[in-house]
């Protein structure tokens, strides 16, 4: 299955806009940003609220009101949760990569602002954090990507990861790492209780376990646990090193379907 839109974002809402709609280069401008304004542009839009530990942050400037230059999208390269990505797709050790962890445009701009911003952000990444070779970023089949961007910026495509468990609260995913939390009372399950919250949840009581919250939120249809196909991998080769270093790894066809959905399952809270 295949699209003729591109999905957008605005204040947290789904919204798309035509493929066929084309870009004016001459409107638009890409620059580094603060870690404050990027951050402040993902709260309000993202689906994924939270800021991950970001390395560099760039913005696209469109036609905004009165004449004046507006952020109209984001991309966020950072950290990645797991160092042994960076080397397992692109072959470099772990800091000499990057996630693309958040990238995002507004509805105002056109169906190919994606691949218009993003090449152009890259070419920042690339001058700003000379030591960043590989930029790795993932497609979620289970919200309809392919990763149709990256195919068409040739980004080197590494397959499919496994199948596993997700868990989300309405549109919002939920790693199974922050229930774990939260169930087990480890360091920072406060902060994910916030953020299961922030996505709609409502707050345990005062005399409610973590537990028993999960399992009440599990009664109440507002946790959901699914069976997710697997992540979609690809790796931006933005060095020379980087692309010799791909030659040892797989480059496979890119996918052109979307995996079968999985039933929902019930969520066992235990």
């Amino acid at each position: 299955m295949l699209t003729t839109r591109s999905q957008r974002w605005r204040e947290k809402r789904s919204l798309y806009v035509d493929d066929l709609s084309v870009i004016d280069p001459k409107a638009y401008s890409v620059d580094v940003i603060g870690p404050k304004a990027a951050r402040a542009f993902v709260a309000l839009h993202h689906y994924l609220p939270s800021w991950p530990a970001a390395q560099l942050a760039v913005g696209l400037f469109g036609p905004g009101r009165g004449c004046r230059a507006t952020l109209v999208g984001v991309a966020v390269f950072a950290v990645p949760a797991i160092g042994s990505v960076i080397t397992r797709h692109a072959g470099l050790a772990s800091d000499n990569g990057t996630t693309l962890a958040r990238f995002i445009l507004l509805p105002d701009v056109a169906g190919n602002g994606e691949s218009f911003f993003l090449s152009r952000a890259l070419g920042h990444l690339r001058r700003e954090k000379r030591q960043l070779e590989a930029v790795i970023s993932y497609s979620d089949p289970a919200a309809g990507h392919i990763g149709r961007i990256y195919a068409a910026l040739s980004s080197a495509y590494r397959g499919q990861m496994p199948a596993r468990t997700s868990y989300r609260i309405g549109a919002h995913p939920i790693s199974g790492r922050t229930l774990s939390k939260i169930r087990l009372g480890e360091r920072g399950a406060s902060g994910a209780i916030d953020q299961i919250v922030a996505f709609g949840a409502p707050r345990p009581t005062t005399s409610e376990a973590p537990h028993d919250w999960l399992a009440r939120l599990t009664r109440e249809h507002v946790l959901f646990r699914a069976r997710h196909p697997g992540l979609h991998a690809y790796c931006f080769e933005i060095s020379h090193r980087a692309r010799q270093a791909g030659t040892k790894l797989p480059r496979k066809p890119y996918p052109t379907v979307l995996t079968p959905p999985h039933p929902e399952l019930p969520l066992l809270a235990a």
